[in-house]
C-alpha cells in the first residue's frame, strides 16, 4: 500500500510542475502588495500629490486617516484616492502603547485644475466646478502645509468656482481656530459667485478662524451676494475671538475682487470687499499686502478696501497698492455707495493699526482723501527704502508663526515696493511675488517739477527687467490698458515707423507714453517670459491728463491753408523752450467737440494725407518738453477736409 501511494504520487508531481508552469499569475495573484506609505517624511501630514487626493480631504477634516463619521460612500471616495495605505497611513507612532499619529495634509507638488492642459478648466477637466473643503459647523480643523522644494512653495493653479447656491466660498470653505494653512499659492483662480444669501468668499478660505502663514493668491473674484456678505483677494472673513484670534502672516494677494450687492436685496444694501481680507474681526494680519484692484458695489453701509474691507481687529506691518473703487448700488445721482479706502474701508473703534500704509497713488484716492485708517504714503515713499528703516523701522522683527524676531521683507532698490521672502515665498518664479514684484521695474522717464509720481498723458513710462530675472534673457514686453483695472485691453503698435514705438507702448516695446485717449485708465506692462509664465507689473495709479496749450501752428507744404493728398502737413512751430517733440495724427469724421469715427494715423512730427483720407479732418496731437515736463498741444484740426492732390486741384 505504501509503494502504491509513493507511485501514485511521482505520477501526480510532473502534471502539478506542469500546471504551474502554464499558469505564471497563479502565484503572484495572492502576494500582498508592499502598503504605501501615505507620510514619506515621517512629519504626521498625509502627503497629497494629486487632486483626488485633495478632494478627498473633505471626508477627513481632521486629518488622522480615520473614518471618523464619513459615511460609507465618502469613505470609499477617500480610500480610493489613497489605496492600499500602510498601517495609520505610514504616520510616525506615539504614545504607550505606540499608536500611529496623522495631524493633517502635506501638499507635495503643484497641482493644475486644468487636467487636460487646454488653458480652459471646463467640463472635459476632472473637477470643472471646485466644492470648497469644509462647510458650516463641519470645518476644516487641522494641517495643510506646502512642502518646500529648493525652497519654492507648491502652487495649485487654475481652481475654479462658478457658484450659485454655495455661501462659504474658496478653496476651503469654513477653518476652525484649529486649522493651519501654511506655505501654499493659489495662482489664476477664477471664483464666480451669484447668491441672494449672505456669503463669505476668498481664494484661499471663504470663513477663516485659524491660521494662514506664507500664503498667496492671484486671478480674479466676481461676487454679487445678499447684505453683509465678505469677500477678500485671500479671505474672505477672518472670525477670530478675543481669546483666539484669527491669524494671516507673511501672506499677499494680487487677484482681482469685485463685489456687488445682489439685485434682489431692496434692503440694507451692504457689502464688504477688501484686497486681501474682506472683514478682518478679532484677526491678527502681519506682513501682508494687496495689490489686485477692488471693486465694490453696495449701499452706504458697505466698505470697500485696498488691504482691508472692514477692520475689527489688528494689522501690523502691511500695505496695499490696490487701485480701489467703490460705486452706488443705486444708480441715481444722489445715490450712497459705500465707504472706502487705500488700506481699509471702515475701521472699528477697538481696532488697531501699526505700521501700515497705502499708496495714494496706486489707489487713486487722493492723499487728502477722508481716510478711515493711517497712512497714506506717496510711491517715491514706499519704494525709496532700501531696509527697514524710516518708515519701515518696525517691519522686521516680527512675530509670525510662534517665532519672535522675524524679518519677512525684503527692501529692494530697484524702484518696488518691500515684498515678501518669509517661507516659500523666496525664489518662485512661476507665478508667485518673486517674479511679480522683481520681475518688472516701472519708472517716469521724465517727472514735472513738484509732480508727486503720478503717470500724466505724454510722460514717459519706463519698465525694465529686474535683477531677480538676469538669467531669463528672452521676452516680449506686453502693454494693456484697462478702466476698471480688472478687464485689460492689449495695445498694438501704431501703423507707422518712427516714434510709434515709444509713442504707443506695444508688444515688443518697454517704454509707453500714454496719449489723450489713455487719460482716466490704468496702464500695465507684462513681461511674456521664455517659459511662457507672465510677470505683471501695474502702472501706478490712473493716467492724468497733461497740460494742453494750443500754440503749436500747422504748416502746409502747398502754401495754402488746407490739406491735400501726397501733400504734408507739419508742426510749423513749438513754443519757445521746447526740447523735444512728437506728434500723433488722427483722420475723423467731423470736426465737433466729440469727434467721431476718429482713427490714429500716424505718430511723427508731420503727416501725408493720402486717398483713405479724402473727406476727412486730420487733428494732430503734439507733444513737447519743457522744463523736464511734457505738454500736449492741440491746434485742432485742420480748416478743411482733406482734397485731392494738389495736381488735379489745378487741373480743375
Amino acid at each position: 500500500t505504501a509503494l502504491g501511494l509513493l507511485i501514485a504520487l511521482a505520477m501526480l508531481l510532473p502534471n502539478a510542475a506542469a500546471e504551474a508552469q502554464s499558469s505564471p499569475t497563479t502565484a503572484t495573484a495572492t502576494a500582498t502588495a508592499t502598503p504605501t506609505d501615505y507620510d514619506s517624511d515621517d512629519d504626521g501630514l498625509i502627503d497629497i500629490n494629486n487632486l483626488a487626493q485633495l478632494n478627498a480631504v473633505r471626508y477627513d477634516l481632521n486629518g488622522d486617516g480615520k473614518q471618523g463619521t464619513a459615511s460609507a460612500t465618502d469613505w470609499a471616495t477617500y480610500t480610493a484616492a489613497f489605496p492600499n495605505p500602510a498601517s495609520g497611513m505610514g504616520c510616525k507612532t506615539t504614545g504607550t502603547p505606540l499608536q500611529p499619529t496623522c495631524d493633517g495634509y502635506e501638499l507635495m507638488r503643484d497641482l493644475d485644475f486644468d487636467t487636460d492642459g487646454d488653458g480652459d478648466v471646463d467640463s472635459s477637466d476632472t473637477y470643472p466646478n471646485w466644492t470648497p473643503i469644509g462647510a458650516g459647523a463641519s470645518s476644516f480643523d487641522s494641517t495643510f502645509e506646502g512642502s518646500l522644494t529648493g525652497g519654492v512653495m507648491p502652487k495649485i493653479s487654475n481652481l475654479t468656482i462658478n457658484s450659485s447656491s454655495s455661501t462659504e466660498v474658496g478653496l476651503f470653505g469654513t477653518t476652525s481656530a484649529d486649522a493651519r494653512i501654511k506655505n501654499v499659492g493659489l495662482v489664476d483662480v477664477n471664483l464666480r459667485v451669484n447668491t441672494s444669501s449672505n456669503a463669505n468668499i476668498g481664494a484661499l478660505v471663504g470663513n477663516n478662524a485659524g491660521e494662514v502663514i506664507a500664503c498667496y493668491s492671484t486671478g480674479a473674484i466676481d461676487a454679487t451676494a445678499g447684505a453683509g456678505s465678505y469677500a477678500g483677494g485671500l479671505v474672505g472673513y477672518n472670525r477670530g475671538t478675543t481669546t483666539d484670534p484669527a491669524t494671516i502672516a507673511a501672506s499677499f494677494s494680487r487677484a482681482t475682487v469685485s463685489m456687488s450687492i445682489h439685485a434682489a436685496t431692496t434692503t440694507r444694501m451692504d457689502i464688504i470687499a477688501g484686497g486681501l481680507v474682506g472683514h478682518n474681526s478679532n484677526g491678527t494680519l502681519t506682513a501682508t499686502y494687496a495689490a489686485g484692484a477692488v471693486r465694490g458695489k453696495g449701499g452706504d453701509g458697505s466698505q470697500v478696501g485696498g488691504l482691508v474691507g472692514d477692520n475689527a481687529g489688528t494689522i501690523i506691518a502691511s500695505y496695499s497698492i490696490a487701485p480701489v473703487t467703490a460705486v452706488a448700488a443705486v444708480a441715481t445721482d444722489n445715490a450712497p455707495k459705500p465707504s472706502f479706502g487705500g488700506l481699509i474701508g471702515h475701521n472699528d473703534s477697538s481696532a488697531t493699526i501699526t505700521a501700515s500704509y497705502w499708496d495714494y497713488i496706486a489707489s487713486d484716492i487722493p492723499d487728502d482723501a477722508d481716510e478711515v485708517a493711517p497712512e497714506g504714503k506717496s510711491t517715491h515713499a514706499l519704494i525709496a527704502p532700501s531696509d527697514a528703516t524710516g518708515i519701515y523701522a518696525d517691519w522686521d522683527d516680527l512675530t509670525i508663526d510662534g517665532a519672535s524676531d522675524v524679518d519677512p521683507w525684503y527692501f529692494t532698490r530697484d524702484n518696488q515696493h518691500p515684498h515678501l521672502i518669509y517661507g516659500g515665498h523666496t525664489t518662485d518664479i512661476s507665478g508667485n511675488q518673486y517674479l511679480a514684484q522683481i520681475g518688472i521695474g516701472t519708472s517716469y522717464y521724465s517727472r514735472r517739477s513738484g509732480d508727486t509720481g503720478q503717470p500724466r498723458e505724454g510722460m514717459t513710462l519706463k519698465t525694465n527687467r529686474g535683477a531677480g530675472l538676469a538669467d531669463l534673457r528672452k521676452g516680449n514686453w506686453i502693454w494693456e490698458s484697462s478702466t476698471d483695472g480688472i478687464t485689460w485691453t492689449t495695445l498694438f503698435p501704431l501703423p507707422d515707423k518712427g516714434y510709434s514705438r515709444t509713442i504707443s507702448g506695444a508688444i515688443s516695446t518697454f517704454r509707453f507714453v500714454p496719449r489723450a485717449e489713455h487719460v482716466g485708465k490704468y496702464i500695465r506692462t507684462r513681461l511674456l517670459l521664455k517659459t511662457d509664465d507672465y510677470a505683471v507689473s501695474r502702472a501706478i495709479g490712473k493716467i492724468k491728463a497733461a497740460s494742453t496749450t494750443n500754440v503749436a501752428a500747422l504748416g502746409f507744404a502747398s502754401g495754402h491753408a488746407w490739406p491735400r493728398v501726397d501733400t504734408p502737413i507739419t508742426v510749423a512751430a513749438l513754443p519757445t523752450g521746447a526740447t523735444d517733440a512728437k506728434g500723433l495724427w488722427y483722420r475723423c469724421d467731423d470736426n465737433t467737440d466729440t469727434p467721431s469715427g476718429c482713427e490714429l494715423v500716424g505718430s511723427n512730427l508731420s503727416y501725408t494725407p493720402g486717398d483713405f483720407d479724402l473727406g476727412h479732418y486730420i487733428r494732430p496731437d503734439i507733444y513737447y518738453k519743457k522744463d523736464g515736463a511734457w505738454m500736449r498741444a492741440s491746434p485742432g484740426f485742420t480748416p478743411e477736409k482733406v482734397r485731392v492732390r494738389f495736381s488735379q486741384w489745378r487741373n480743375k
